[in-house]
């Protein structure tokens, strides 16, 4: 009977393991984007080593409260492409900034960016 208890243990232990999502790390660096506040005035905002393998919304440009006012002017001086979406929830037209050196300007307008898909 101990060598069942035993076998069953490890199968126990093996679909743990199978059953359980990797965690997501952050992605060394920072991605500098603008976006204009309630008042009309251009602010300057950063996400600093974010999360990877997450759709990150942009809660300052939110649809709900300013409709015409999504993120621009992105700069991406992460390890790894920042995928950039017009809309909340990583949707909408893509567009790719790559790692380290990626910029775009006041035209490319964004909601929500994604790293290392």
């Amino acid at each position: 009977m101990r060598p069942r208890a035993i076998a069953f243990a490890a199968t126990c232990a093996l679909m743990l393991l199978i059953a359980t999502p990797g965690s997501a790390s952050a992605v060394p660096g920072t991605l500098h984007y603008k976006y204009v506040d309630s008042n009309g005035e251009t602010k300057n905002r950063r996400m600093d080593d974010p999360e990877s393998k997450y759709c990150h919304n942009l809660s300052e440009t939110n649809p709900d409260v300013t409709a015409e006012r999504p993120a621009h002017t992105p700069s991406n001086y992460t390890e790894e492409k920042a995928y950039l979406y017009t809309e909340e929830d990583c949707g909408g037209t893509e567009y790719v900034l790559r790692a380290d050196t990626g910029e775009a300007g006041a035209d490319l307008k964004f909601r929500s960016v994604l790293f290392n898909v």
